[in-house]
């Protein structure tokens, strides 16, 4: 029965999967829906920049075609023609037609409209892919905060069970008392009354726990069947400069390159709408082959060859205005391109510098935090020691157990929230690399 136990036991353990920040965040990016779509608009946009799609290669179409018929005929002559003959009667008389040709066209100019139009799909393909690094990023976080989020609420959990365990060691002790006549039933309600409490809060913390597990492993794409472990390990980056982060972000943050390509394709679109006032010329040559035969016809068989060239050239005059109109409203997209580019700079800067101070400022309490810690703790085995001896109140007690657990569950959320702060600052500068 022992080596049952023991076996069940070490199963069990090697069942559990160890999920670190990276897997997690691994995991989310192959399994993400999102993510998977993204990388399908940028392969179709990747797929449509071509020289053809521009309009820049020429069109070659070949067409062939025969048709064939049976039919009865008969004819009959006037007598002032003589054929030899008054009458031909033939029956299923076949007549076929044969045809093939061969077209070629080519755009010699259209006032580089197709360069235009190139360019414009080369820059659509690098804001595609900056966009799936948008998405990618976004995903990231969302891995982040939900992985932090656990070990927050996880350490919440350990503090409330402590918390409850203090509270029904102390509600034991009252209650031999009690029972001995040393102390009034009211203290003793009093200790039931904040034991329950502390449960309530255990419980509801528990899961609160469970559901934030279930939340993280649906993230990642996993079956809340599957039992993990979530690494807890909080390393900070002693290393982050605002100076290098604001020069990064503006290299390398993907809204402001998106916002820039936008900026270029609005500018591609207005000289693509100046193009369309530019004559157009139009290379056009085909060669075709015709076989015509039958056999109720006067002649039996007829081929005929040809071969055409031309060049075609198309001024635009007058189109109610409507190519003007095209102009205007190109320029008035690149203006408000251009306002947008400059708006989403200011705002990243902005959120750059807040969420620095954010992060630093979090660092600097985490830092005093440590060191109160300390200090609470010896404060309350402190406390503890003078309740055990009845020199303090059951009150008192208890609002030292209480301010101990709140400030443990103060510093458990600025110590994850901060470090959640420093993957924001990575996300702004464009220094999520996965």
């Amino acid at each position: 029965m022992k080596k049952m136990i023991i076996i069940f036991i070490c199963y069990f353990s090697f069942s559990q999967e160890v999920i670190t920040l990276d897997k997690a965040i691994s995991f989310t990016i192959e399994n993400s829906h999102e993510i998977a779509i993204a990388k399908n608009n940028n392969q179709i946009i990747n797929n449509n920049t071509s020289l053809g799609a521009a309009g820049m290669l020429p069109n070659l179409i070949i067409s062939s075609g025969y048709n064939a018929s049976l039919s009865n005929t008969n004819l009959e002559f006037n007598p002032f023609v003589d054929f030899g003959a008054e009458e031909i009667d033939v029956s299923k008389a076949l007549s076929s037609s044969f045809s093939s040709s061969a077209g070629f066209s080519y755009t010699l100019f259209n006032g580089f409209n197709g360069i235009y139009t190139l360019k414009k799909f080369n820059y659509l393909d690098e804001s595609s892919k900056e966009n799936l690094r948008f998405q990618i990023e976004n995903k990231i976080i969302d891995v982040v905060v939900k992985y932090y989020e656990y070990l927050n609420i996880k350490q919440t959990n350990n503090v409330l069970q402590e918390t409850y365990q203090i509270s029904k060691d102390r509600y034991n002790k009252l209650l031999e008392r009690y029972e001995l006549g040393s102390i009034s039933n009211l203290e003793l309600l009093n200790a039931e009354a904040d034991l329950n409490t502390d449960l309530i809060n255990l419980n509801n913390s528990s899961l609160n726990m469970k559901i934030s597990k279930n939340n993280l492993h649906l993230l990642m794409g996993l079956s809340d069947t599957i039992s993990t472990t979530i690494e807890d390990q909080i390393i900070f980056n002693q290393n982050i400069n605002i100076d290098d982060l604001k020069i990064k972000s503006t290299l390398n943050n993907a809204s402001i390159l998106m916002a820039q390509l936008n900026y270029k394709i609005a500018a591609q679109d207005l000289k693509i709408s100046k193009s369309s006032l530019a004559p157009k010329i139009d290379l056009v040559t085909s060669y075709s082959f015709n076989q015509v035969g039958s056999e109720t016809s006067f002649i039996s068989k007829q081929s005929d060859q040809s071969f055409f060239g031309g060049i075609n050239i198309q001024i635009p005059i007058f189109t109610g205005n409507l190519r003007r109109s095209t102009v205007k409203n190109s320029k008035i997209n690149l203006d408000s391109k251009s306002r947008q580019l400059e708006s989403i700079q200011d705002n990243i800067y902005i959120a750059l510098v807040n969420t620095y101070e954010s992060y630093v400022d979090g660092l600097n309490n985490l830092e005093i935090q440590e060191k109160s810690l300390n200090t609470f703790e010896i404060n309350f085995e402190k406390t503890k020691e003078l309740y055990l001896i009845g020199q303090l109140s059951s009150v008192d007690f208890r609002e030292s157990q209480v301010n101990l657990m709140n400030f443990k569950l103060l510093y458990s959320a600025n110590l994850y929230n901060t470090k959640i702060q420093e993957f924001i600052l990575y996300q702004i500068s464009g220094l999520l690399n996965y």
